[in-house]
């Protein structure tokens, strides 16, 4: 007998990493096919990992683009978390490599035209991956290229005068930015270019451009930019890759700088489906599903279940400090959303993405930064609840506001 998790019968294991199995999962009903990534709890409050999580959960749920895997539904037991992503069937770009050794110039540039679209995605997102490699980039069975595992991702706010540096060194050694090996902090963004430089140096030679059995000489080669320019490529393909693996990020060519060069242009063509950052971002089905309904979604029991064990993304893992989740309401939920947003317009927290008419992300206009998403669903048609949910910002700041709104509710 299959086990079954949510809506999914989980089948074959298609992969198996650090912190559990990647199994393939079919929907009961449409029979629609998703890889599962089951987590284990307990290793990933060992290793004290619930904050990356909570962060790739949050990224990969309000990003869509062509080149980027998408996650539908999130998932939980009492000891397992099940990320519901698509499935991508041709493997990694890493064993493609290691089966065919250097790529055809003509198909490296188009392999690294999809990677920059999609980083130049997440850069106008505010977003940096910091982990971007041969095993993060994936192959559908058309050839398209998808990245993978935002875990190591970082948010970070920027105005026109300054930019919030990073100074964790996190990602995999060989293709770390000279610069996050220093203690001067980091833009994220130019350390995920210098990445790319990496992948686009492997897809042409067929091997990493810094390797050594030391990890002191090989952090050395990094710093110095000690490495061996790729032979039989066009001079136009060597004038790009010197200019990505500058150690000096200063001078660095930037995304859109390499989205102008020559040897990038050819054949390019922007993909569709690129979501710009909008309060009114959504997918066809979304769009759909809000044309065709003007009510809240309808809860499942298997979210009922996990709601009434206090289950979200900040209480995956059972904190210890309590964070409040949901209110229940027996008003319209048109007027629960509308007194939500009236109270959130008076604390300075404003609407940044709205996926539909009863779910929105709210983020503090001031400072500190705080980002709540909300979420009115159907428990009975005379019954809703107001599901809240803290991605970023601290728990004080969040209690407060939670309670605010709950006040205001509970007067209607």
């Amino acid at each position: 007998m299959m086990k079954r998790v949510g809506n999914y019968e989980l089948g074959s294991v298609l992969g198996e990493g650090s912190y559990g199995k990647v199994r393939m999962g079919v929907h009961i009903e449409s029979g629609e096919k998703f890889a599962i990534k089951i987590l284990d709890k307990a290793r990933i409050k060992q290793e004290n990992l619930i904050e990356n999580l909570r962060q790739e959960i949050h990224i990969m749920k309000h990003i869509r683009h062509p080149n980027i895997v998408k996650l539908y539904e999130v998932l939980s037991s009492h000891s397992k978390i099940y990320l519901v992503l698509e499935l991508v069937t041709g493997g990694e770009l890493f064993d493609k490599i290691k089966e065919c050794g250097p790529l055809p110039e003509t198909q490296v540039r188009n392999y690294f035209q999809q990677i920059i679209s999609a980083v130049a995605f997440c850069e106008c997102q505010h977003i940096a991956h910091r982990d971007l490699k041969l095993e993060n980039v994936l192959l559908d069975k058309d050839g398209v290229l998808k990245i993978s595992d935002f875990g190591l991702s970082g948010l970070f706010k920027f105005d026109k005068f300054n930019i919030e540096l990073m100074y964790s060194t996190c990602g995999t050694l060989n293709y770390l930015a000279p610069e996050t090996f220093g203690n001067q902090g980091y833009d994220g963004h130019l350390s995920d270019i210098w990445s790319c430089g990496v992948i686009l140096y492997a897809m042409l030679a067929g091997t990493l451009p810094f390797e050594d059995d030391s990890i002191s000489r090989l952090i050395e080669k990094i710093l110095s930019c000690n490495y061996e320019m790729p032979k039989n490529i066009s001079i136009s393909a060597q004038d790009l890759l010197r200019q990505i693996l500058n150690p000096d990020p200063r001078t660095r060519i930037s995304i859109s700088k390499i989205k102008k060069h020559p040897w990038f242009l050819e054949n390019y063509r922007e993909p569709e489906g690129l979501y710009n950052e909008a309060e009114n971002t959504k997918d066809s089905s979304q769009m759909m599903i809000d044309n065709q309904e003007d009510r809240p979604r309808v809860m499942n029991a298997f979210e009922i279940i996990n709601y009434c064990t206090g289950t979200s993304i900040n209480k995956l893992f059972d904190n210890e400090e309590f964070e409040p989740t949901h209110i229940l309401s027996d008003k319209d939920p048109l007027l629960i959303i509308e007194k939500i947003n009236d109270v959130m317009t008076t604390l300075k927290v404003k609407k940044r993405i709205q996926e539909s008419t009863f779910k929105i992300l709210y983020e503090s206009m001031l400072p500190p930064n705080i980002q709540i998403e909300v979420e009115i669903l159907e428990i009975l048609p005379s019954l809703h609840v107001a599901i809240f949910e803290r991605h970023l910002g601290n728990l004080m700041l969040y209690r407060k506001i939670f309670t605010t709104v709950k006040t205001a509710l509970n007067q209607q």
